[in-house]
Order: C-alpha cells, then sequence, then structure tokens
C-alpha cells in the first residue's frame, strides 16, 4: 500500500472514532500515526454547494481552514459555491475574498435592472414614460427575456475575476485546480467546466432558470448546476482528491402552514430536486460540515456577517477531524508560495476588440471603448464602460475577457444583443383615481425601433387607449455616431379628456384633439441631459362636451417654436430617493387657436431627492408658468388642483396664464416587500403651496394643502392611495396606478 492511500485510511479511522469518542477528542496514536504520514499528504478536495446568500457561509469555513493550516488541492462546485470557489482558486486570500463580496451591491447585482445612471438619455426616457418592470420584443414574433435577470452585473463580478485567466487551457492551471458544476438543458445532464473562460463558467453554474437568463455555449443551454448536482463531491474525486471536505447549507424546512407566491412554489419545488442530488454527495464525502443557516434567507447578502460566521462554526465544529490534515509552517508557507507564483497580474491591453455587434454599431461601439487601449485597466471605470453599453438598450449584456494576439494581450468586449428585440415594447397601465367616482383608465405602449437608417438612430412609436386616445411618433437620428448633435422629426394625432372641478363637483368636462408635426434640432449632453429647438405646427381643438363653459372652447390652426432644456439626475425614475431633476419649456406660439396675439410661455420645472437615512429621504418640488404680459392666451396654458398639482383642490380647479407651486415632501421607506425586485412600500408626507395669478383666489397670498398617503413600489409601477386636507375646506380622497412623481 502506498504510503499517500495508508495516510487517507488512518485519517478515515481517525475521523469514525472522534466521532464515536465522547467531545471529539482523538487519542494520540492515531494522531500519531496521521502525522506519520509526512509530506506525502493526502490530496483534499473542497465541494462547496449553492444556496443564494446562503453560500456566504463558505468564506467561513475558507478563513477557518486558512487560519488553521489545512491546504485545499482541488475545489468543486456549484451556482454560490461556484462564486466563491472560482475567487479563492484564483489564488485569493480570505481576506480579499471578503472585501470583495462586501463590496457586491447584492441587491442591485440580483436584480439585474442596469442602474438608471448608467442608461443613455432615450432610455431613461423610456424608464420614466413607462415605470414598470416589464419588457418585451417583437424580432421573431412577440418574445419575452428568457430570464428575469440578464446577469450582466454578475458577469462583471466574476469578468473582474476571471480576467488574468481567460487565456487558460486548463482550470489545473489556476493557483487551484478548480471545477465547477452547470446543467445542460438540452442533455438533462450536469456538464462539468474545466477550461475555457473561467467567467462564463462561474455565470453558467449560477443561472437559475426563469431568473438568469441561460448561458448558451455551443449546442448547449446551461444553467443552474444545483438541479442536478449542487454538491459535487464526484466531481473532486475526478480531480484526484484523497479526502473531500463538502460543505452542506442546512436549510428551514417548509412550514405547510406558510403561504406561498408562484415564485415561493417555483423555489420550493427546485429544492425538492436539489435535496436529492445533494443527499447522495453528502453521503459520499469524507468530511461533511454543516453550516446551520436555517434562520436565513438565500436573498439575505446584507447579512454577511452572521451567515460566514455559521460556516466558520461548521468548520470549527469538526476540528478534531481537520486538525489531521493540518501541515507545519514551513509546508505552508511553500505551499502558498507556490499558488502565490501562479497567480496572474491583470494584462494592460494594447488593443480592443468588440464582439456581438456589427455596422454601424460596431463601430460606435468601437469607438467608445477605444479609449481603454494603452493604459493600465481601471475595473470600476471599465464596469461603467460596459453598463453604458447595456445602458444604449439594444443588448442583453457586456462582458470582457483578455485575448493574446501576436503577442500582444488585448481587451475583447463581448456584447450579447437581445435576442428578443429590437424592435423594444415598454407596455404601460395607468389608472387616475383623482376623482374615485370618475376613474380613468388607459392601456398603451411604447414600440421602438433601433439603427433605423444608421448607428443611434430610433423609431419611436407611443400608442394609448382609454379614456385618452392617440398615437405619437418620432425619428430620432443623430449626425454621426460620435456627436451628441441630433435631428428628430415628430407628429402627434390625440384626443384627451379635460376635466374642470370646484372641489369635488365636476364643473365641465372638455375634450382637447391635436394633430400636429414637427422638427426639432438638440444635442444631447451626456447621458443626462438634453436641449432642443424645434417647430411645430398643427390643429387643436378644445370643445366642452359636459357642463357650465368655465374656459373658451378654442379651434384652429397653432404654429409653435420651442427650446427645451431637460436634467435628469435622479436615481430612480419612480421614486426617487437622491439627485436632482429641471425641465425648462418655452413657446412661442406665432398663431394660437382662440387668440390673435402671439402667446409665449414659459414653465420651469424644479425636482431635489436627498437621503437622509437607509430608509427616509426629503424631496422638494418646485414648478412655476407665465404667459409674460400676454392676457388673451386662447385656453389658459397652466393649471393647479389635482395630484401633486394641490391635492386638495378639484382637477384643473385654478385655471390660469401664471402659477408657482412649491412642495416640500418627505419620504420613509416602511416595509421592503422584496429587495431583488426593488419592491417597498413608503410613506408619503407632503405639503403644498401654490398660486394661480388672475383668479378668484388671487386676493388670498397662497393655496395650500398637505398630502398624506402610502406609496407601493411594484413591479406594474407606483401604486399611490392616499388623501390630502387643505384651506378653504378643500380635501379629497385620492389613488393613482402607473405614473406618480
Amino acid at each position: 500500500m502506498k504510503l499517500c492511500s495508508f495516510a487517507v485510511c488512518v485519517l478515515l479511522l481517525s475521523s469514525l472514532w472522534a466521532q464515536d469518542t465522547p467531545g471529539g477528542v482523538v487519542p494520540p496514536e492515531v494522531e500519531n500515526a496521521a502525522v506519520a504520514s509526512g509530506s506525502q499528504r493526502p490530496r483534499i478536495g473542497l465541494v462547496l454547494e449553492g444556496g443564494g446568500a446562503l453560500g456566504l457561509a463558505h468564506v467561513g469555513v475558507i478563513k477557518w481552514l486558512e487560519e488553521n493550516r489545512i491546504p485545499v488541492d482541488a475545489i468543486a462546485g456549484t451556482s454560490m459555491g461556484a462564486l466563491i470557489g472560482g475567487i479563492y482558486a484564483t489564488g485569493e486570500s480570505p481576506d480579499q475574498i471578503d472585501t470583495l463580496i462586501r463590496s457586491i451591491k447584492w441587491n442591485e447585482v440580483l436584480r439585474g435592472v442596469t442602474p438608471y445612471n448608467d442608461l443613455s438619455f432615450r432610455r431613461k426616457e423610456d424608464r420614466r414614460d413607462y415605470p414598470n418592470a416589464f419588457e418585451f420584443g417583437l424580432k421573431q414574433g412577440t418574445q419575452f427575456p428568457s430570464g428575469f435577470n440578464s446577469g450582466q452585473q454578475v458577469g462583471l463580478i466574476l469578468d473582474r475575476v476571471g480576467l488574468p485567466y481567460s487565456e487558460m487551457k486548463s482550470f489545473d492551471e489556476l493557483p487551484i485546480p478548480f471545477r465547477c458544476v452547470a446543467t445542460d438543458l438540452v442533455s438533462g445532464k450536469p456538464y462539468v467546466f474545466d477550461q475555457g473562460s473561467l467567467a462564463r463558467a462561474m455565470r453558467a453554474s449560477m443561472s437559475f432558470p426563469a431568473f438568469f437568463t441561460p448561458v448558451r455555449d455551443g449546442s448547449r443551454v446551461l444553467v443552474d448546476g444545483g438541479l442536478v448536482d449542487n454538491l459535487p463531491v464526484d466531481v473532486a474525486r475526478q480531480m484526484g482528491a484523497d479526502i473531500v471536505i463538502a460543505v452542506h447549507l442546512k436549510t428551514a424546512p417548509l412550514d405547510p402552514k406558510a403561504s406561498l407566491s408562484s415564485v415561493g412554489v417555483l423555489q420550493r419545488s427546485a429544492s425538492v430536486s436539489i435535496a436529492i442530488n445533494e443527499l447522495r454527495s453528502m453521503e459520499k464525502a469524507d468530511i461533511l460540515l454543516t453550516a446551520d443557516v436555517e434562520r436565513f434567507d438565500t436573498t439575505d447578502y446584507k447579512l454577511f456577517d452572521k451567515i460566514e460566521a455559521e460556516g466558520y462554526k461548521a468548520a470549527q465544529a469538526k476540528t478534531a477531524l481537520l486538525s489531521r490534515l493540518r501541515v507545519n509552517e514551513d509546508e505552508w508557507r511553500q505551499i502558498v508560495a507556490t499558488r502565490d507564483g501562479k497567480r496572474r497580474p491583470v494584462p494592460v491591453p494594447e488593443f480592443v476588440e468588440v464582439t456581438g455587434a456589427k455596422g454601424d454599431v460596431l463601430k460606435g461601439l468601437q469607438h467608445e471603448l477605444s479609449d481603454l487601449a494603452g493604459t493600465p485597466i481601471d475595473p470600476h471605470e471599465l464596469d461603467e464602460k460596459m453598463m453604458n453599453v447595456t445602458g444604449l438598450g439594444r443588448f442583453a449584456r457586456a462582458g470582457y475577457r483578455d485575448v493574446e494576439r501576436d503577442g500582444q494581450h488585448g481587451l475583447a468586449v463581448e456584447a450579447e444583443e437581445k435576442d428578443y428585440a429590437p424592435p423594444t415594447v415598454h407596455p404601460a397601465l395607468v389608472i387616475d383615481g383623482s376623482d374615485y367616482k370618475n376613474v380613468l383608465f388607459e392601456v398603451g405602449g411604447r414600440i421602438t425601433f433601433l439603427d433605423v437608417g444608421g448607428f443611434g438612430s430610433e423609431w419611436r412609436n407611443d400608442f394609448i387607449a382609454g379614456s385618452e386616445y392617440g398615437l405619437k411618433t418620432e425619428y430620432f437620428h443623430p449626425f454621426t455616431s460620435d456627436t451628441g448633435w441630433f435631428v428628430a422629426v415628430h407628429g402627434t394625432a390625440d384626443s384627451s379628456p379635460f376635466f374642470v372641478y370646484q372641489r369635488n363637483k365636476l364643473l365641465g368636462e372638455y375634450r382637447n384633439r391635436v394633430m400636429s408635426g414637427g422638427l426639432d434640432l438638440g444635442y444631447t449632453l451626456g447621458r443626462g441631459a438634453e436641449l432642443r429647438v424645434g417647430y411645430e405646427v398643427g390643429y387643436q381643438k378644445v370643445s366642452e362636451d359636459l357642463g357650465i363653459p368655465v374656459a373658451p372652447a378654442v379651434h384652429g390652426r397653432f404654429g409653435m417654436t420651442s427650446v427645451r432644456y431637460r436634467l435628469e439626475r435622479f436615481d430612480d425614475p419612480v421614486i426617487p430617493r437622491r439627485g436632482a431633476r429641471l425641465e425648462s419649456t418655452f413657446k412661442f406660439y406665432d398663431t394660437a387657436p382662440g387668440t390673435p396675439d402671439v402667446v409665449p410661455t414659459e414653465e420651469l420645472r424644479l425636482g431635489l431627492a436627498a437621503r437622509t437615512s437607509q430608509k427616509s429621504s426629503v424631496l422638494l418640488f418646485a414648478s412655476g408658468g407665465t404667459a409674460f404680459s400676454t392676457r388673451n392666451t386662447g385656453f389658459p396654458p397652466f393649471s393647479l388642483g389635482g395630484p401633486l398639482r394641490l391635492g386638495a383642490y378639484g382637477t384643473n380647479e385654478l385655471l390660469t396664464n401664471q402659477y408657482f407651486l412649491l412642495q416640500p415632501a418627505f419620504l420613509y421607506k416602511l416595509r421592503e416587500i422584496s429587495p431583488l425586485l426593488k419592491q417597498n412600500i413608503y410613506l408619503l408626507t407632503m405639503y403644498e403651496a401654490g398660486k394661480a395669478y388672475g383668479q378668484p383666489l388671487s386676493a388670498k397670498k397662497v393655496a395650500q394643502d398637505a398630502t398624506v398617503g402610502v406609496l407601493f413600489q411594484t413591479l406594474f409601477g407606483p401604486m399611490f392611495f392616499g388623501g390630502s386636507i387643505g384651506d378653504e375646506q378643500h380635501r379629497k380622497f385620492f389613488f393613482q396606478v402607473g405614473r406618480f412623481f
């Protein structure tokens, strides 16, 4: 019998003895026999299972092993175990792993939505105009994304880890040999990654079905390996491990009385399959470390310290067994030095190449990314560049890896186009309960065709039906792919209701019909601002359908020159917590229905938001409009009254040619419904003070009210339920679904 095999037998016997001995104490003779194995120690494999946030316990296990000089010669992992194991395999120390894991904004990463700040200005418009979580495409008929999460932000973390090892022929070349497991949906069998892109392998292993988009690799469609082999002990054996240490994450059993959502049923169904294959693997492990994470959930990433501590305790509980594998100080230093010698530095790219795009799109991306060549890689800058690529709206994800051409290292940027779009569709559902006795419903959407006439060109079409019905279309064309200058041709055919209330009493119902066309010249200032100058001509008819005439009915042609500036610096299109928004619109009507005069108007809207704590923010909205000295404007251009426009007053109760409105507000997060889907419940309180000049109330300094309500952040957009109490006995309850700020 070889000496190494003898050591394995001794270790296994000592393990059984330790389990049966009170206090887990190993008898001295067994300890001496294990130590007698000398330098030809057994090859140790570490196996880490998947489990979402519960897998953070693996960091605690690795910490304990390193502190106690237990060498790991091979690592096999699945899902979260593949992520932690893969980072460790690249030679990172436990402290470095700890720092990296803590730096990740897990909720944002797993939510999978490109952050609002990283979107191009036009994609910001999409998110603001259609503030729900739904998007589908018409590329080959109606198609939905193959996963709720494209894996973009997870992929960037993995790209950063795997960048120096992009050109490996085998994962055995890593400082610690590594394998990870995915499930091939084509064959229905496990697929073990042992070569190729390390980042791609880990991403495939983590792609939970329906949540993450699958990874396509030739004839394979790969998803989370936990479905078939969540604790890959067999893989560690195939890597030549004599002793296999497996880390099991003990989860809480399902309460039969607990309520279950459709997502919960899906998760539990997958858990049953995973538990079966785990049990087989647990029986094959030589040393099983069980981390008690029953009181945690798979999304509890913010509880990193507590989960990690459970992993550390799991290893510590098996000290009597694991100590048999300890090496002396000299041998440990040699092992660490050997690992460090296999580590690869991050190369400086001498060139940049882009794949996954073609034509003008490819040229545009090459230009955008060309400044990455010739300088050391800044991970944060590189991540920002990749997010900017997906922020264009045409790519599901963008990643990077190192390539070598003619002895030079380069950066290969891999952009993956959405397999379902363009055209892209953003649907909308709007319910306006400003008057709960007269609730308005609207459904519609935005269809956007990209690259119509060149890179960056778009044809956008908005349609709506319900209380309002109409169609708006715009063709947007940049002068070149690398300039902010653009020209936009647009047209509108719309018919919308215009209600005028006195408190809660409907005074008049008007119908505003507009048909128009126009041309704009503009400049996009980065991702956050746009300036437009344009001219629009059309026909407008405002007719009274019901009630008493409270404003003149007008009809006729109009011609309008406009200057519009928009700045968007809010951190969220739905419920901002920090940042600023500014919109200035100047219009000069050389012809307007209902008046022989020329009519200039200016309206300014400002929004500011600042966090005061993790749960609270203060906001300030201010707006004002004027027709300058023009008194006969035809139909009044401005109005106050209704939700967020003096909520206690009736909708459009104050029609005017000039106004101002101040709205300080306080937002407090009451409850987090789903951190991954960014669903929260907020308490909103707002004070409003405004004045409509030229109204009977103008003798009063200002009209005032206070609004209190509950604001829900949902997949369908914001939902608000609340009410306002104001002066002059104004008060009202109202609700809104689909749009708010």
